[in-house]
């Protein structure tokens, strides 16, 4: 997940790591230009984000789920690693409740 640094409750902003490249959605739509993305970069982005979602549904005692997940939503730095992004909708899931993956949630 990205590191947040800060926070401003005034303005309701949050302040994170900077990340270079931007989201994932720039990337694949090659916003301002940029390079095509390689089918290998790709496919490490897409097992980076597979494991983080693993890790965070698998988290004991009680899972955490992202629930807007998107290309917008996972950001990469200047390497092409891939972190999560805006979790501003996640929400800790309890083992006795039975998650239905609605956006109706409340």
């Amino acid at each position: 997940m990205v590191l947040l640094l800060g926070a401003c409750p005034e303005y309701g902003c949050l302040v994170y790591e900077y990340m270079e490249n931007g989201s994932l959605e720039d990337r694949l739509f090659r916003k301002d230009d940029t390079p095509t993305i390689p089918w290998r970069t790709r496919f490490k982005i897409a097992a980076e984000i597979a494991t983080a979602l693993l890790f965070h549904h698998q988290n004991k005692p009680e899972p955490l789920v992202h629930r807007d997940l998107k290309p917008a939503n996972i950001l990469i730095d200047h390497n092409y690693v891939s972190k999560i992004g805006d979790v501003g909708l996640a929400r800790l899931v309890f083992h006795q409740q039975r998650l239905i993956l609605s956006p109706n949630i409340t």
